[in-house]
């Protein structure tokens, strides 16, 4: 299991490394549009029609979940890296 990250860009470094080696190529070709939440604790992948829906859905499945939000197949799309637990002072710097 992943320590706990609580630095935005660590969360989004390593959702992005999870999503590109475990699920970019089978998401682009199944789900485009979509939105992807990466879990950065657990590696698991949910996906959705909205970055709410996605986000919900997901924080139901792992209600301790570290995630981090991406556009199937947009590389410059919405990318939201999300924590209920983090220190505010390290999420916001």
């Amino acid at each position: 299991m992943t320590p706990l990250l609580s630095n935005p860009k660590e969360i989004a470094e390593r959702g992005e490394k999870i999503y590109n080696e475990k699920y970019k190529v089978r998401f682009e070709r199944e789900h485009p549009r979509k939105f992807v939440a990466v879990d950065v604790t657990t590696e698991e992948a949910y996906f959705g029609n909205t970055p709410e829906g996605v986000l919900e859905s997901a924080h139901e499945a792992s209600p301790n979940g570290i995630f981090h939000l991406i556009q199937v197949g947009f590389p410059s799309a919405i990318r939201i890296s999300y924590t209920n637990h983090a220190i505010a002072d390290g999420i916001f710097r």
